[in-house]
């Protein structure tokens, strides 16, 4: 399967000249999520994070990963 790749661009104010392209990365992947067009560990590598790093983004964003209370995953997890 070949990649293509878009280029878009974006008006940013020049205080956030050096954040914008990660957090446009950051958002399109947690779109592509949250439409379940993408797992979240894809989305993870298309926002350029670890799964770990991923996770806690969307979490300061209230945005549910999986459907496992936190005692669950901890379990599924094996980190109990």
């Amino acid at each position: 399967m070949s990649v293509r790749e878009v280029v878009v661009r974006v008006r940013a104010p020049s205080h956030y000249a050096g954040r914008v392209e990660e957090e446009v990365q950051l958002a399109y992947a947690i779109d592509l999520f949250l439409r379940g067009v993408v797992s979240v560990e894809r989305a993870a590598e298309l926002a350029g994070l670890s799964l770990h790093d991923f996770l806690a983004e969307l979490r300061k964003r209230g945005i549910t990963a999986y459907p496992y209370s936190d005692e669950e995953l901890r379990e599924e997890l094996g980190l109990d």
